[in-house]
């Protein structure tokens, strides 16, 4: 077994270096209990606290939460089908005799893409992902991915990588694959692997955290990376896969914005359903008393014919009655009114039963009276009295055709 040493301390710098030309950066944290965490700070330290310490410090991050590999199992797999649109239902049952679990109680995430005919798949219990997202809802977090610790390892082809903890290890032995175990267990799950890896297996081991373990591979060359980083720190230096994310399907943030809006669809739907009716109810008012106006302009139209006979051109039948009225009406306080010369023209006309009135015209204060019959000495007489009424200019003019006599009498209040 050959052996060789080197610091991750230049990777993780480099890594921080590059973060902060990111507008926005992306911060790793892991639950050590449901109410607890561990997250690496933006100047490199471990951070540990209550989940609600974390939410205060991490309003502009993107939170990535590191999934213990424990929980999730990685199974690089061969391609259900040429249609993508098949994968998601055809991947459960191609993975069923192999899981312990029952297929309906697993969440099943899929790599982006496949790589060299293999499509990766990491399996989650529901129970335990909901679990993890429920804590984040509380604590008012909401990460952007969850990704298994596992494929969060450095790792090229060629290598293999190991990271230990107090009581536990984490393999990565692929691009897709890898598996966390009890440090008791990590001897035996580790040469089983390299085992059952034959032709496939690594040239080198690379050590996070300590020693190797006894390994049956004695060719195998190992190197001891750093001898007490923080999982956390060496996460840093690679950066989440940007196609695993085990937020998927019914876990995804356009299904978690769903379940959270969901509660309310029926008082949306309630809205709407009311805000429908009320329109509808509007529009047979608009429609109702579009109708109603219709009558009502005909009426007034023809109230405005009845009360001006001769009236051709009927525009606004409401406002020109109003404009007729007002000329009736005295500009003044005065008695210079129609009303007023009608009633002092009319009582002296009323005498004389051999003058028939023909018409009646009245413009600026002035009333024109058109009279048939009589004779000349019957007018000189009208035109006495009603020049005898009081503050009334009366003016007579008489002619004769075919015999008839015809008089136009002008009625205006006198100059004072």
């Amino acid at each position: 077994m050959k052996m060789a040493s080197v610091s991750c301390g230049a990777a993780l710098a480099t890594k921080t270096e590059t973060a902060n030309d990111v507008p926005t950066p992306l911060g790793f944290f892991r639950f050590s209990t449901p109410d607890q965490a561990e997250w690496l700070a933006p100047d490199g330290a471990i951070q540990r606290g209550p989940l609600s310490e974390l939410a205060a410090q991490s309003a502009h991050v993107r939170l990535l939460l590191v999934a213990p590999g424990e929980s999730v199992t990685l199974h690089p797999l061969p391609l259900p089908s040429r249609n993508r649109a098949t994968w998601a239902r055809a991947v459960p049952y191609a993975l069923e005799d192999g899981l312990a679990d029952d297929i309906e109680t697993l969440h099943f995430a899929l790599g982006a893409a496949p790589d060299e005919g293999r499509l990766p798949v990491a399996a989650v219990a529901h129970a335990e992902l909901r679990a993890w997202l429920e804590h984040c809802t509380q604590a008012e977090l909401n990460p952007v991915a969850i990704v298994p610790d596992v494929l969060l390892l450095p790792w090229q082809p060629g290598d293999w990588s190991l990271a230990l903890e107090a009581q536990r290890a984490v393999v990565r032995t692929g691009r897709w694959d890898g598996f966390a175990t009890e440090r008791e267990t990590l001897n035996f799950m580790l040469n089983q692997a390299l085992a059952e890896a034959g032709e496939a297996k690594p040239q080198r081991l690379r050590v996070w955290g300590g020693a190797p373990p006894e390994l049956a591979e004695t060719d195998l060359e190992w190197q001891i990376e750093d001898h007490s980083p923080d999982l956390l720190q060496c996460f840093a230096t690679v950066g989440p896969p940007a196609t695993f994310n085990l937020l998927q399907g019914p876990y995804s943030r356009q299904a978690h914005w769903g379940r959270r809006l969901r509660p309310w669809r029926a008082v949306a739907a309630l809205t709407g359903l009311w805000l429908l009716v009320q329109g509808l109810i509007q529009a047979d008012d608009y429609w109702r008393l579009k109708q109603e106006l219709g009558v009502l302009q005909t009426r007034m139209e023809q109230i405005y014919k009845d009360a001006v006979p001769g009236a051709t051109r009927i525009v606004n039948p409401k406002a020109q009655l109003e404009a007729r009225l007002r000329e009736l009406t005295p500009a003044s306080g005065g008695n210079s009114g129609f009303l007023d010369l009608l009633y002092r023209g009319g009582q002296p006309l009323s005498r004389f039963p051999e003058l028939t009135l023909r018409g009646l015209s009245y413009r600026d204060g002035q009333i024109d009276l058109a009279l048939d019959g009589g004779n000349p000495a019957v007018l000189d007489r009208l035109r006495q009295q009603l020049e005898q009424q009081p503050g009334l200019k009366a003016e007579v003019r008489t002619t004769q055709r075919e015999g008839q006599v015809e008089s136009k009498v002008t009625l205006k209040k006198a100059a004072s």
